[in-house]
C-alpha cells in the first residue's frame, strides 16, 4: 500500500502499467500465500473496501483517496485482457 500510495501522490494514473504490475504482484503473493484470488476477485475485494468502514478507514488513513485509487486500480486491472486469471 505505501508503494500505491506513494504512486497517488506523484499522480501516476490507476491504470498505468507501473500500477498493474504491483497489483499483479501482490495478486501472485496472495495466491501462493493460500489466499486464492483472480484479478476479479480482487477487484471486488477493492470495491467492498469502499463499503466497509473499517477498511475504508485503515486505506485511507495512509493517504486520502488511496481506498478509491486502489479499488479503480484493481477494476482497471482486472479489465485488462492480459491480466485475466
Amino acid at each position: 500500500m505505501t508503494e500505491l500510495a506513494d504512486a497517488l501522490r506523484a499522480g501516476v494514473k490507476h491504470f498505468d502499467e507501473r500500477i498493474k504490475e504491483k497489483i499483479q504482484t501482490h495478486v501472485a503473493f496472495l495466491n501462493q500465500h493460500g489466499h486464492t484470488m483472480t484479478a476479479v476477485d480482487f477487484a471486488n475485494q477493492t470495491a467492498f473496501f469502499l463499503q466497509d468502514d473499517f477498511h475504508l478507514a485503515m486505506l485511507e488513513a495512509q493517504q486520502t483517496g488511496l481506498a478509491y485509487y486502489l479499488s479503480a486500480a484493481a477494476q482497471a486491472f482486472a479489465a485488462d485482457p492480459l491480466t485475466q486469471s
